[in-house]
Parts: structure tokens; C-alpha cells; sequence
């Protein structure tokens, strides 16, 4: 370092940068207007797709498809091609050849088939090869048939519990009714048991002696008046015998009665013959008076006993008359009895039935009883089955329909608050644009004077080759020194990136992007010593920093990344500049892991940058 200089590289270095438009341009205004144009376009808070065209081909026209129709046109521009013969095709051909970002296609029955329980799909035609809005789309996409499935699903559920709180109703009618069929079965039991009670009561047994003491007695009684017919009948073919004995005596008495009157006629023709005053026949007369009223006296004796007879034979008439009658009585009676005694036999029958249908209604009234006992216990059991289910429902339409359609809602909490996206690619912004002015500058600058001959004309001096590459990279760092600074302090308010007088933040900050330019400077440096012109030296820069860009997660993150890849770009000294931006700038947490790797990658290169320089020289 005491051979060469370090302050008047420093200024030699300056006076070239600073004298030329150009590079001034690049140093200050590029920076500027890179940030500037940055800034406007990722100026925005959140993802949109406002102005993203959608191609829409509604074969369903449906309330249904409205509803999503309205729901996606809220968020983006909808051109309608459902007029278009085909439509469906039409819309994936446009997209197809770009006019489209995306396309969606309803088809036809959408409605319907959401009504009938089925899940429709939408087809969505996306431009893929948009690699920085077709993620945004799909997710858009997504969240409008989610968020139309919601409301549908919502107003479903809204229906179903409004039959849910219909059958709730009609449960408690049926709790209601089945508690008063449940007292009717219990009052019924009640009078079933009265009823087995009095059935219980009843004495068959009594019954059935009592019918047949009756039989009995009337098997009796036929037979008394059948005996009684008999000895009637016996004593009126005696009463016949006593007529035709008494008729024979009054025919007797008949013969007896003419011979006493011809007797008498022929006493009273003998006493007319003779002169009773004559006393010879007095004692004649006297006899025959005596005679005659003998016979008058046997006369009238016939004629009494005839009387009696006839009198007898009329009183056997009437008793056999009253014998007659008798035996119809007999006849009416044993013709009662024998009614009687089939009466009885129908009372038995009854009885013998009506004991068999006591046994049955018996068994019957159990049978109910046991069914009515059965029916209370399901009606409890019922009742419950009722409550429970009215619970459930109760717990169930207690819901919001909401709450059921979505039962996990996403609550983003933004811990940044609502900044652009420019405010939080702004720590990466700042070294990716150090980056390529401090390699390019760097590079361009040394091959300028390898062209120049200083390269040659300092390899003659016999300068060291390691402090002369250390020289030029912490000239060029110096120079470039004012840039970060810049920098910063367009960062702090311009855009209001951290407080300017934060010394903290800001010397943080600062250290930064020194590192930064002292890495790549290094690296710039190494460019230049095996480049023979300035656009070899530009291009060569570009080879170097596009890769790091990318690597950098800045345009790709490192989620997405192969492993590999992803460690390699974790690595890289841009990565490690801008992890400590964001450490201070986003999260206000400052990292200062990554100096020690950029104060590596400085020496490393600076040492590379040497020892290239050394070989360079030894072949001239």
C-alpha cells in the first residue's frame, strides 16, 4: 500500500467516474429513475386482477350462474361471449392465442344440478404462460366458486332450517298428542282392569249348578207328569169301566123300574076286577094296595137309585172331562217342561260360551293390557326419542348458516399493515441496484485502463498484484460510496422505508450495502482482469448478476426453489445483503450474520482478483 497510493487512486478513480455524463447518469440518475419506475409499477397494496380480461360463456343462464357471474365481475373485466354460436370453444380459443388471460365456461343445467344435490364443474381455461397473473387467477377463481358455493349453500341451509323448525313444530305436536294418547292408553288400562275385575266376579261355576239343579228339576217334573198322564189314563179306562158298569145299572134299573110299573099297572087293572067293598075281597084289596105301594115304594127306589146312577154317570163324565183336561195340562206342561228343559240346555250352551268368552275377553284384556303397557313404554320411550331430537335440532338451527358452509374463517392478520409491495421489495431493490452499478462500474473502469496501458505500465513498477487488486476494490468502494448513500436516503423519504435519523438503522443500513459494494466491487474487479473490452466486461457482469438475481429469491422464492438450489442461492452474497435489509427494514430486527459472509466474499474475490492480476502480468 505505500507504493501505490490508496487516496490518489481514490481521486484518480473519482475524477474518472465523475467526469463522464454518462457514468454520472448511471451513478445517480439510473438508480433513481429504476427505483422510480419500480415503485410505480408494484405501488400496489394488495393482488388484484381488476384488469385482467375474463371471457365468459354462460350456457345455463341461470339465477344461479348470475350470482357467480356477479360475484367474479366485481374483481375483473368479464367480456360475455355466451351469445357466440359455441361459445364454449370460442372462449378456450381465445385464450388459447393470448387474447385472453382466462376463460370460464358454465355449463348447461348448472342450476339444476346444484338443485338436485349434484356438484357442478366450471370449466376455466387459463394462459399458463402467464407466469405472473395465472397463479392470481386460479386463486381468484377458486375464492368466487367458493364464495358462491357459500351463499348457495347458505341459502340451502337457511331452507332446510326452515323445514328443520317446521318439523320441530310438528314433533312438538306430536309430543303433545302422543302425551295424551299415552293418558287415554292409561285410562284405558284403568277401565280394562275394572273390566277384568267384574269378569273375575262372575261365577260361572254357580251358574252351571243352578242349571242343572234346574235340569234336574225339570227332568223331574216330566217325569211326575209323566207318571201323573199315566195314572190318569189308568183312571179314566177305569172311569170307562165305572160308566159302563153304571150305564148297565141304569139299564138294570130301567128293566127294573118298566117291570115295577107294569107291575103296578097290572095291580091296579087286578083291583079295578074286584069290588074292594066286598069284604071277602078286602084282605085282597088290602094286599094289593099293600102290593102296590110296595111297588110305588120299589118304584121310586129304582127311580132314586136310577137318579144316582145317572148322577154318578154324569159325575164320572165331568171327571173324566176334568181328567182330559188334566192330561192337556199335562201334555201343555211336559210340551213346557221339555221347553224348559231345551232353554236350559240353550242357558248352558250360553253359559258354557260365556264362560269361554270370559276365558278369551280374560286373555284378550291381557293381551291389550300388555299391548297398552307396550305402547306407554314406546311412548316414553318415543317422548324421548322427540326431546332429543328437538334438542338436536334446536342445537342445529341455533347455528348460523354461515358457521356450517364455513366453519374455519381465515382472519389475515397483516403484520405489516397494508403496504405496497414496493415497500417490501425495497430491501432487495436497494442492493440488487448496488450490485450491478458496482460491477459494472468496477469492471468497465479497470478494463478502460488495462486498454489504457496503466495495467501494463503498474505490472513494470513491480507493485504487488494482491495489494493492488485490494486497492482498486476499496478505491472503487470509496467512490461508490457516495451511490449508497443515495440510496438510503431516497429510501428513507421517498418512500419512508425506516426514519432517517434512526443512527441505528441507518448505520446498519449503511455497513450494508458497504459490505455489498466491497463484495462485488471484488468481483468486478476479477471481471475485468480476464475481459479485453468494456462490453466483454458488461456482458460478463450481467452473466454473473442475472444469475445471483434470481438466486436471490427476489424473483422467485426460495419455497419454490430445488433444495439444492435454494442453498445455493441462500448463499450467494446478494442473498445475504438482502436478508440483512430486510432484517432492519421489514422486521426491525437486524441480523448482522450476513456481514461476516459478504466481508468473506470480499477477501475471497479480492484475493482471486490478485492472483489473477499476478498471472496476467507474469505472461506479459
Amino acid at each position: 500500500m505505500s507504493r501505490v497510493k490508496l487516496r490518489n487512486e481514490i481521486e484518480k478513480d473519482g475524477k474518472q467516474f465523475f467526469r463522464e455524463s454518462r457514468t454520472l447518469v448511471l451513478l445517480f440518475v439510473a438508480p433513481i429513475i429504476v427505483l422510480l419506475v419500480l415503485g410505480g409499477v408494484f405501488g400496489r397494496a394488495s393482488v388484484d386482477i381488476g384488469g385482467t380480461a375474463i371471457g365468459l360463456c354462460d350456457l345455463d343462464n341461470s339465477t344461479v350462474s348470475s350470482l357467480f357471474v356477479s360475484g367474479i365481475s366485481n374483481s375483473s373485466k368479464i367480456i360475455d361471449y355466451s351469445s357466440v354460436d359455441n361459445c364454449s370453444s370460442f372462449v378456450e380459443r381465445e385464450v388459447r392465442e393470448g387474447r385472453l388471460a382466462a376463460g370460464v365456461v358454465i355449463p348447461e343445467g348448472f342450476e339444476r344440478g346444484i338443485t338436485e344435490g349434484e356438484s357442478q364443474r366450471l370449466a376455466v381455461f387459463i394462459d399458463n404462460s402467464r407466469i405472473q397473473t395465472w397463479p392470481s387467477i386460479e386463486a381468484f377463481m377458486k375464492a368466487a366458486v367458493q364464495e358462491t358455493g357459500q351463499e348457495i349453500g347458505t341459502e340451502f341451509i337457511i331452507t332446510v332450517w326452515g323445514r328443520l323448525d317446521d318439523a320441530n313444530k310438528q314433533l312438538e305436536n306430536l309430543l303433545e298428542g302422543l302425551n295424551q294418547t299415552r293418558a287415554r292408553a292409561m285410562e284405558m288400562q284403568a277401565r280394562l282392569k275394572e273390566t277384568s275385575d267384574s269378569l273375575e266376579q262372575i261365577n260361572i261355576t254357580v251358574v252351571e249348578k243352578e242349571l242343572e239343579a234346574a235340569n234336574g228339576t225339570v227332568n223331574r217334573t216330566l217325569d211326575v207328569l209323566s207318571s201323573a198322564e199315566m195314572n190318569l189314563t189308568e183312571i179314566e179306562s177305569r172311569f170307562a169301566i165305572y160308566d159302563e158298569e153304571l150305564k148297565s145299572s141304569e139299564s138294570d134299573l130301567i128293566g127294573i123300574n118298566e117291570t115295577l110299573t107294569n107291575a103296578s099297572e097290572y095291580v091296579k087293572n087286578a083291583k079295578e076286577g074286584i069290588n074292594c067293598s066286598d069284604p071277602i075281597f078286602t084282605a085282597y084289596c088290602f094286599s094289593l094296595d099293600l102290593l102296590d105301594g110296595k111297588i110305588d115304594s120299589a118304584k121310586t127306589s129304582v127311580e132314586e137309585r136310577l137318579i144316582k146312577v145317572r148322577n154318578a154317570r154324569a159325575s164320572l163324565a165331568e171327571a173324566n172331562a176334568t181328567i182330559q183336561n188334566f192330561k192337556s195340562d199335562i201334555v201343555r206342561a211336559k210340551e213346557g217342561a221339555g221347553e224348559a228343559e231345551r232353554r236350559i240346555e240353550n242357558m248352558r250352551n250360553f253359559v258354557y260360551g260365556l264362560a269361554q268368552s270370559k276365558k278369551e275377553a280374560l286373555s284378550t284384556i291381557r293381551e291389550i293390557n300388555l299391548s297398552l303397557a307396550e305402547t306407554i313404554e314406546k311412548s316414553y320411550e318415543l317422548e324421548r326419542i322427540i326431546v332429543d331430537s328437538q334438542r338436536q335440532i334446536g342445537s342445529i338451527t341455533s347455528r348460523s348458516p354461515e358457521s356450517v358452509v364455513s366453519p374455519i374463517l381465515l382472519s389475515s392478520n397483516y403484520l405489516f399493515g397494508q403496504r405496497t409491495f414496493f415497500d417490501f421489495l425495497l430491501p432487495s431493490l436497494l442492493p440488487m441496484i448496488l450490485m450491478f452499478i458496482s460491477l459494472f462500474l468496477s469492471s468497465t473502469s479497470l478494463v478502460r485502463e488495462k486498454s489504457g496501458g496503466t495495467l501494463s505500465r503498474i505490472a513494470f513498477s513491480q507493485i504487488n498484484p494482491f495489494e493492488y487488486a485490494a486497492t482498486k476494490v476499496l478505491s472503487y468502494t470509496i467512490v461508490l460510496i457516495p451511490e449508497a448513500i443515495l440510496l438510503t436516503v431516497v429510501a428513507a423519504i421517498v418512500y419512508s422505508a425506516f426514519p432517517l435519523f434512526d443512527i441505528s438503522t441507518v448505520l446498519f443500513i449503511f455497513e450494508t450495502l458497504l459490505l455489498l459494494l466491497l463484495a462485488f466491487t471484488a468481483i468486478g474487479v476479477l471481471i475485468a482482469v480476464y475481459s479485453e473490452s468494456e462490453a466483454t466486461a458488461f456482458l460478463a457482469s450481467l452473466v454473473v448478476g442475472l444469475p445471483l438475481l434470481f438466486l436471490s429469491g427476489l424473483v422467485f422464492p426460495f419455497e419454490f426453489m430445488p433444495s439444492s438450489i435454494a442453498m445455493l442461492g441462500y448463499a450467494s452474497p446478494l442473498t445475504q445483503a438482502v436478508l440483512s435489509m430486510q432484517s432492519v427494514i421489514l422486521y426491525h430486527s437486524p441480523q448482522a450474520i450476513g456481514f461476516g459472509v459478504l466481508f468473506l466474499y470480499a477477501v475471497v474475490f479480492t484475493l482471486l482478483a490478485g492472483f489473477s492480476v499476478k498471472v496476467v502480468w507474469k505472461k506479459q
